[in-house]
């Protein structure tokens, strides 16, 4: 059979010459082509879920992170989910079947906490981090006031309100991180022998502000052919 097959080989010499400069061809195009990734993405299909509230870690674990893995748990997406509580903020790791599957996971994981989120601490934040891997970090710049004209509270209202956004709308740009700077912020400090002369306790203090602060949308409404 071997010998039978090496003369058809050898009386169809052009055709097999052929078919061998061929491959050789669509092989030094494919080298030529195909796109090169010096750190390949080995990592696993993952959505972050980032969850911050300044409290101990046993704390937010049982607060925050395990009701948010009890709401992910049983999704047939989903191959497994990871997390870690610090002092904090914790991380939650959900991790996909395949890589194809990351976009129906990151919108399952949305609608997971959207729907859970009167069950976590009001004034807890978690987040659904960026679609990128872990090692999507490709570039990193600095702001420097060589004059001194600028404190760092400048720079970082310079970084967010200018350079951020017309950076993410450059192609493939997941996410543009912010690191450093002072945000702008307002303090409000309390002294304890003020709120006693005042008659005052620091409940109410923060009920007033946090009311002061709060916001709610609002619509018409129709009753008797009229709009309020």
């Amino acid at each position: 059979m071997i010998a039978a097959l090496i003369e058809r080989i050898v009386g169809a010499r052009l055709v097999i010459g052929l078919l061998l400069a061929a491959a050789v061809f669509a092989s030094v195009n494919a080298i030529r082509t195909a796109p090169l990734d010096a750190i390949p993405d080995i990592s696993d299909p993952q959505v972050i879920v980032y969850a911050k509230w300044p409290r101990s870690p046993q704390l937010l674990e049982s607060e925050v992170t395990e009701p948010v893995i009890k709401a992910l748990i049983g999704s047939p997406e989903i191959r497994s989910i990871r997390a870690t509580s610090h002092m904090g903020y914790s991380f939650i790791y959900v991790i996909a079947r395949s890589t194809a599957q990351r976009a129906a996971v990151r919108q399952l994981v949305t609608d997971r906490l959207n729907a859970i989120r009167q069950q976590l601490p009001a004034d807890a934040t978690v987040s659904v981090g960026p679609n990128a891997s872990g090692i999507g970090w490709i570039y990193e710049y600095a702001l420097i006031d060589n004059e001194k004209l600028r404190d760092p509270r400048e720079l970082r209202l310079l970084n967010d309100n200018q350079i951020k956004p017309a950076l993410q709308t450059l192609p493939g740009i997941a996410e543009v991180a912010s690191v450093g700077g002072l945000e702008k912020q307002y303090q409000l400090k309390v002294f304890p022998p003020l709120l006693a002369d005042a008659g005052l306790s620091l409940r109410q203090v923060v009920d007033a502000l946090r009311s002061a602060l709060d916001e709610a949308g609002g619509r018409t409404i129709e009753v008797t052919n009229r709009d309020y």
